[in-house]
């Protein structure tokens, strides 16, 4: 497992929050810092409920960490969540499971720039999502 800080963490990172994630799937791609310790975050899923999400594909993610460790994630019919979220550092510590490749990280940012920062109730609030992703 690595544990990762929020100061450390760069563009691309696949996180997992402990507090509020620990025994959901719920996988969080660190964007920016954002009035730190806080950070810019997009949502991966592997659902895409009523066409909201859209697919993403293997050539996304790096199946190996810079010290060639094996990434936790990488594609498995992953979605990312078409949301601009302001995440909390209250969330976590933070497991970094996987990386974005920079094609990964192009197709996020490509899709969320033009988007608003909301918070995971506003998001679900806009898009009147009741299963949560």
């Amino acid at each position: 497992m690595k544990i990762v800080e929020i100061e450390n963490c760069k563009v691309g990172y696949i996180l997992k929050g402990f507090v509020n994630h620990k025994n959901k799937g719920h996988y969080i791609i660190f964007i920016k810092s954002y009035h730190f310790p806080d950070f810019i975050g997009a949502m991966i899923s592997t659902k895409n409920f009523e066409n909201k999400n859209l697919l993403m594909s293997e050539n996304h993610f790096n199946k190996t960490f810079e010290d060639g460790v094996n990434c936790k994630i990488i594609f498995n019919n992953s979605h990312l969540i078409l949301a601009k979220l302001h995440k909390f550092f209250d969330m976590g510590p933070f497991e970094l499971c996987g990386i974005l490749s920079e094609d990964g990280i192009k197709f996020a940012k490509d899709n969320l720039n033009n988007l608003d920062l909301e918070n995971w109730s506003q998001y679900l609030e806009r898009t009147n999502d009741t299963n949560g992703l």
